[in-house]
């Protein structure tokens, strides 16, 4: 008789590829005649996003966009002057193998970023931006769930694991008109802008996810006219999205994130004092629906009849996941060592570099780069601009864990509130939202083969059909019966056992087969 064995596919998380990609940036910017000579440069920044993305077969494709603005002051006047000018590029990443029922997560930054002024027309901006990428797959894997033949006996574990994710994404675009408090001056520019994504509900209906969230927008801009002011625009944009996800049923428990890839700002053209912003943004929804499973993979066996022996391997399985939510809170202070700083216009923090690690068995460190931005006004009402990068830490609490575990949980800047402080600094707070969940990791050894070698029989007990054996506290029914080349049922039935451990000390009545 041949052994047969029963196998069946478990599906496992792959990451794909993990790297990061560079893109330098040389630009030479020469103003428009309606723009005042340059006399003092204030701030140059790049601020970097990704329009779209896509997967064919082993390659990642990406667009991109750098937003170069350079802020500064014409002589003898306090009033703030804006150039832009937008950078475009593209690339192409090997990723290594073909990445079915992807999740795809490209985080740019800004790696420096140095200007000067050639002349009082012409400025010179050199600068690098990089995206850090992460792809994951789903993977599967054949396990052995059973064996027959040849009087095998194999022993089970029973496994609940967090089984196939269904996973999908869209890019879309949403275009909305944002009502300003801009008075009679209207806006003449936009400083910056801040903006991230929030999901508010989701819903599965027949094969689909229904979304619906909120982009929330902060944007700081400049009015026009003789008396140039500076205002805070703060709005939400709906979000309603409906998106095919083949195989997804109530009985899923669907993540889904809602990440703002661009966000274009500017005034709308034609419009009377220019009171209305034009808000184009591109967003990005990921949805990863997970269900859990149950399987019963061997881990021991053995022949009655023959020698045999077998190979394992470690299966970790991911147990179903557990959402978290949380804000942090961050304190720092800039200090403004310019002049008196009398007023702050507006203050806005960027984090990059984040990672993440577990401190303890509840708690889970987040650290990172923190650049933290302060716009104000000296005596006399000169603006001035104070920048401070600094490393940051801060915990989230998580349930208690007993295990090894793993996470995906991504963290943004939500909002910043400031004061200032009477040696003349700017105490900043800074609210941070992390999102994401937590997978506990279960690690069993599971049979990968099992070989029986049929020129080896074992020798047969022939003088007796019982044997005593004295069993230990805690002893598995599973691993007695092996050692005696018996039967687990048998032994369990022959002694009236409810358990297949063994709780104190006994003597047992042992099979021999």
């Amino acid at each position: 008789m041949e052994l047969k064995l029963t196998k069946e596919p478990v599906f496992l998380s792959e990451v794909i590829y993990d790297g990061q990609t560079e893109q330098g940036i040389e630009f030479d910017y020469v103003l428009p005649d309606y723009f005042p000579d340059i006399f003092r440069i204030l701030k140059c920044s790049i601020t970097p996003s990704i329009v779209s993305y896509s997967v064919s077969g082993n390659q990642l494709s990406y667009d991109g966009i750098a937003w170069i603005k350079v802020l500064y002051l014409a002589e003898n006047s306090s009033k703030i002057n804006c150039a832009e000018q937008r950078y475009t590029y593209s690339k192409t990443v090997d990723l290594g193998k073909s990445a079915d029922n992807h999740i795809v997560k490209i985080i740019p930054k800004t790696d420096y970023c140095n200007c000067r002024a050639v002349s009082g027309r012409r400025i010179d901006v050199r600068g690098a931006v990089s995206c850090k990428i992460r792809v994951t797959s789903s993977k599967d894997r054949e396990i052995i769930t059973g064996a027959e033949g040849m009087n095998v006996q194999v022993h089970k574990a029973n496994v609940k694991y967090c089984g196939r994710k269904l996973c999908t994404g869209r890019q879309f675009t949403v275009h909305e008109e944002i009502e300003t408090g801009a008075g009679g001056e209207g806006i003449s520019s936009i400083i910056s802008t801040d903006c991230y994504g929030v999901v508010t509900d989701s819903k599965i209906i027949s094969d689909k996810v229904v979304v619906k969230g909120e982009a929330k927008i902060k944007a700081l801009y400049l009015t026009g006219g003789d008396e140039q002011h500076t205002e805070v625009m703060e709005a939400s944009v709906p979000i309603s999205q409906i998106i095919d996800l083949g195989g997804v049923t109530e009985n899923h428990f669907c993540f889904v994130s809602l990440k703002v890839m661009d966000c274009g700002l500017e005034a709308k053209s034609g419009e009377e004092n220019n009171r209305i912003l034009n808000c184009d943004l591109t967003m990005d929804c990921n949805i990863i629906a997970q269900q859990e499973s149950e399987i019963t993979p061997v881990d021991d066996a053995y022949s009655l009849d023959f020698d045999s022996d077998f190979t394992t391997a470690a299966f970790k399985a991911e147990a179903f996941p557990k959402q978290v939510e949380q804000t942090m809170t961050l304190k720092s202070t800039v200090e403004c060592a310019e002049g008196n700083l009398v007023e702050v216009l507006d203050c806005r923090c960027d984090i990059s570099n984040v990672s993440m690690r577990i401190k303890s068995d509840r708690e889970i460190a987040v650290t990172g780069q923190m650049s933290k931005q302060v716009m104000g006004r000296l005596e006399g009402g000169t603006p001035v601009f104070i920048e401070k990068s600094e490393p940051f830490e801060a915990v989230m609490e998580i349930e208690p864990v007993q295990s090894e575990i793993s996470f995906d949980i991504d963290v943004q800047p939500t909002g910043v509130s400031y004061s200032i402080g009477s040696d003349n600094s700017v105490d900043m707070r800074i609210q941070l939202n992390a999102r994401g969940f937590v997978y506990q990791i279960n690690t069993v050894n599971v049979l990968t083969d099992i070989r029986v070698d049929t020129e080896k029989p074992k020798a047969k007990e022939t003088e007796y059909t019982l044997k005593m054996y004295s069993a230990g506290d805690g002893e598995r029914i599973w691993n007695i019966a092996k050692r005696f080349n018996s039967l687990e049922s048998a032994v369990i039935s022959e002694n009236n056992l409810t358990d297949d451990v063994i709780s104190g000390a006994a003597m047992l009545l042992i099979p021999l087969y």
